[in-house]
């Protein structure tokens, strides 16, 4: 009920400047917004040039048609923190939730969400599959959502139907292997199968469609097809140097060490190398974990592909703004660590396209920006009302001019005291306790020199400190802690 009242209360004030039957004729011709986020993908795409050999065509068509963000960067470095603070607008340090442990409950309930806000000034507001971790929703603000469900006959997003087939790292939750089965009669398909239906149905209003497609997630299983196109036996690993870590001070180390997220108390006494890494290369299965990664980004691709299709073949095609990301990346080796949770480019560093109507496509922007960005930008372009306090900015600057210079870097953050800033050079890293990394892109892009302790780099790293958050709130525990 407060939801609806508020969402009134807003109408109201919005038909004091105009009458609503000029609200209503503007709102039918706002831009409608088709928002797609990808899990765990990191720069692995043919338009980053993350690795020579992945095939995502559909992500590089659209960059092509939009505007490419190739140095954009997650607020929070896992599921969890960084999706909320995309649906949200605020920083992990603003929230507190700061991994996948941390629970954003109140947070959604409290907050004017991205969705809540679109809802509440006249968009059907639909979505499906991963939007938030945990595929939680918050039931009025939605139209219609289509979550986490069981169809019969269709492959759920962590099962396998041929056992024999499956393939697990010892004593760990990495597993992959190949099936049978169409991607028609998967998780994912059947998400943008639900979506694409609301791409082409009658609308009278607006629309804003959120699709989470769950790969390239683990367990990396998906059809037989999709890992025929990578053989294992040459697939090209990441590369990495074996003494990377040398340099890096303890705490660093512990995150790499984690096999657990980062989220478990023991994972910050852990000065031992990474088990899983330790496990992948000792079993000879380095090739195959790479495999089955990007096997399951060229299927998550594929599924992109069915849902621009849609929309190409819509009604809607020529007023409807297309937001594509990932909500962080993923390591496959580098700097001795798998998964997700670390304030490297492997995690930090993601997909980032808009695309769509009154944007001019084949621009790429290399400034650096925050997926936190999103909701300005998307209020921006919508002509929504704006919301108080979010913590990013609009893109739309840079959307117009992608050479158009942004002087706030994007910042990252795995805790109240351990974050990452990344500007157009360089990405500063600081534990809270004098620990810390600096590294130079321009000739080390694989963050392997860690130049924090030579005293040449002493003003970049006064200028960078300057951005750290300040007052940042304790991580939220609750029920996701359990």
């Amino acid at each position: 009920m407060r939801i609806h009242i508020l969402g009134c209360l807003c109408l109201i004030g919005f038909c004091g400047f105009f009458s609503c039957s000029e609200v209503d004729q503007d709102r039918q011709q706002s831009p409608n917004v088709l928002f797609v986020v990808f899990d765990d993908l990191n720069d692995w795409v043919g338009a980053l040039d993350g690795h020579v050999q992945s095939l995502t065509p559909n992500i590089d068509r659209l960059a092509k048609q939009g505007v490419l963000f190739s140095n954009a960067h997650c607020a929070g470095t896992m599921c969890c923190p960084s999706r909320a603070a995309i649906i949200s607008g605020l920083r992990p340090t603003t929230t507190g939730i700061y991994k996948n442990t941390d629970t954003p409950l109140n947070l959604y309930k409290e907050k004017q969400t991205l969705n809540r806000h679109f809802k509440q000034n006249g968009y059907y507001v639909a979505g499906a599959g991963k939007i938030l971790h945990k595929f939680y929703y918050e039931e009025n603000d939605w139209d219609e959502f289509s979550g986490r469900r069981r169809e019969e006959g269709v492959v759920g997003h962590r099962e396998n139907p041929q056992k024999e087939n499956i393939e697990k790292l010892a004593e760990s939750s990495l597993s992959w292997g190949p099936f049978s089965w169409p991607d028609s009669l998967t998780y994912d398909a059947r998400s943008v199968q639900w979506i694409s239906e609301k791409l082409v149905a009658n609308h009278e209003k607006p629309f804003f469609l959120a699709c989470g497609i769950f790969r390239p997630h683990i367990p990396w299983f998906n059809p037989q097809e999709y890992f025929e196109r990578f053989p294992a036996d040459s697939v090209h690993l990441p590369q990495v140097i074996v003494d990377d870590l040398n340099d890096v001070p303890l705490i660093g180390k512990n995150i790499a060490f984690s096999t657990s997220n980062f989220t478990k108390p023991e994972d910050q006494n852990n000065t031992q190398r990474n088990k899983e890494h330790r496990d992948f290369i000792e079993d000879s299965l380095w090739h195959d974990g790479v495999q089955a990664y990007m096997a399951s980004v060229c299927y998550a691709d594929a599924q992109l592909g069915k849902l621009l299709e849609a929309l190409e073949t819509s009604p809607y095609v020529d007023n409807t703004i297309v937001v594509l990301f990932s909500d962080h990346g993923w390591h496959l080796g580098e700097k001795g660590h798998w998964r997700k949770a670390t304030l490297w480019e492997e995690v930090t560093r993601v997909p980032l396209i808009i695309s769509g109507a009154g944007i001019s496509g084949g621009g790429t922007c290399t400034e650096p920006v925050s997926l936190l960005d999103i909701y300005p930008t998307l209020i921006d372009l919508c002509r929504l009302p704006a919301v108080p306090d979010l913590d990013g900015q609009s893109l739309r600057p840079q959307l117009d001019n992608p050479m158009q210079e942004r002087t706030m870097p994007a910042i990252s953050s795995l805790g109240p005291d351990y974050h990452s800033i990344r500007d157009r050079q360089y990405r500063y890293i600081s534990y809270g306790d004098g620990q810390e990394e600096l590294y130079d892109h321009e000739s080390d892009p694989a963050e392997w020199d860690n130049l924090a302790s030579d005293a040449s780099y002493l003003q970049v790293k006064e200028r960078l400190r300057k951005h750290l958050p300040k007052n940042a709130k304790e991580p939220v525990q609750g029920q996701y802690a359990k």
